[in-house]
């Protein structure tokens, strides 16, 4: 390394309380709800030492080999993509701020060149100036690439909860329960609600479950099936399962599919399948 560059690299280190601090006055009029700070806000030290580490790696490209700084500053984008995603920070926000940040040690770069007195070439300036910019762009693009990761994870652990909410296993009394089922029913649902529907019919000591799909519009073949899978199942751990309010136009594009529900004891509705228990469901 050069000793130009080698000056360049302990000047910007030196600084780097400077910059976080000329960082961090520029978010006071950042329209960002999780940018927007103030004095004294706890967030302030999260920013400028998560700043400080982004530079420290960051600068690494001015002294180090490509492996070294590349996995430095890949470890850290990583680690902040997944904090920024927990924060729910609108990853438009977070590249707006890199931009912002690249420009304050590009401002940097060159008051080095100003106050040095060494005898710098245009080509100097040209290559510290495109070698920040490539390691902030190796930083950019596995934060994007690791934000969208953790967030489809963050969105499939939602629906999956959702999904599970959506289908409770409700007691009725000893030994009897519901699965109210409302809404469409696609593949992921459909192995959720086999999944939690045989956990939660174990926990509670299930011996009858009525399935209602009052609540169900579309019965297509792939749905029947799931649903068959989901009765099978059931009676293998010992729970007769039961189905109740299939509507009239899903029952008759069941028939157009040729779904098969004969082996399968259908009522009307989940009262009169309640009432051969002999439990009464008081409609008022």
């Amino acid at each position: 390394m050069s000793d130009c560059k080698q000056k360049l690299y302990i000047y910007l280190n030196e600084h780097i309380e400077f910059m976080a601090e000329e960082w961090i006055k520029t978010l006071s009029a950042s329209d960002s709800v999780f940018y927007k700070i103030e004095e004294g806000q706890p967030i302030r030290e999260e920013l400028i030492s998560s700043f400080q580490t982004l530079m420290k790696n960051v600068l690494h490209v001015f002294n180090s080999e490509e492996d070294v700084y590349r996995t430095s500053i890949a470890e850290w984008a990583v680690k902040v993509a997944k904090q920024r995603s927990q924060d729910l920070v609108p990853i438009l926000e977070s590249i707006e701020q890199l931009t912002c940040v690249k420009s304050i040690l590009f401002k940097y770069i060159q008051k080095f060149a100003e106050e040095s007195g060494e005898h710098l070439t245009v080509s100097n300036m040209f290559n510290w100036l495109r070698l920040a910019n490539y390691a902030f762009d190796i930083f950019t693009n596995i934060f994007i690439e690791y934000y969208d990761k953790f967030k489809h994870h963050q969105l499939s652990a939602q629906q999956e909860t959702i999904y599970e909410l959506s289908s409770p296993v409700i007691p009725i009394t000893k030994g009897i329960g519901v699965l109210p089922l409302i809404g469409d029913i696609d593949t992921q649902r459909a192995n959720i609600i086999m999944e939690t529907t045989l956990k939660q019919c174990n926990n509670n000591n299930m011996e009858k479950l009525f399935i209602d799909l009052s609540g169900v519009p579309i019965i297509d073949t792939m749905v029947a099936q799931q649903i068959f899978h989901v009765i099978h199942a059931l009676n293998l751990i010992g729970v007769s399962a039961y189905l109740s309010g299939l509507r009239p136009e899903v029952a008759q594009t069941a028939i157009q599919l040729g779904v098969d529900f004969s082996k399968i004891p259908i009522f009307n509705n989940l009262a009169s399948a309640l009432s051969r228990l002999g439990i009464t469901v008081n409609e008022g």
